[in-house]
């Protein structure tokens, strides 16, 4: 069985760390993006399973980085964290999961387990 890829995408170097840390324990593959820049160039060349992002980032924030992959790859998954207390308002008009900053690790864990184990998650794979 192919492990499950997810790309996580903050600015914060001790946000990701906690998010890779909280999600290796279930054996995914997991890659790190600092920013929306890099994340774009990544999910090009290399399809993931779910893409967990950051809001508030410099030279891209995680909305149009979100807008991108939604637009590219329509069946990709997307979880967004924030800070932002608006986070209803700004994934508004976007299939999106989306968590409060600080948020509940454990919720994170079952959200993407929930994601990665529904029948269509394979879908992304394709372009």
């Amino acid at each position: 069985m192919e492990k499950k890829r997810i790309l996580v995408v903050d600015d914060e170097e001790t946000i990701r760390i906690a998010m890779v840390t909280a999600l290796k324990c279930e054996k995914y593959d997991i890659d790190v993006a600092k920013n929306g820049c890099q994340a774009i160039r990544y999910i090009d060349s290399i399809l993931y399973d779910l893409v967990i992002t950051d809001y508030s980032m410099p030279e891209m924030d995680g909305i149009e980085l979100i807008s991108i992959i939604q637009a590219r790859y329509p069946s990709m998954p997307v979880i967004l964290v924030t800070g932002v207390e608006a986070a209803e308002t700004l994934v508004q008009n976007m299939t999106v999961l989306f968590f409060q900053k600080p948020f509940n690790i454990f919720e994170l864990q079952d959200a993407v387990y929930n994601i990665l184990n529904t029948a269509d998650s394979r879908a992304c794979r394709s372009k």
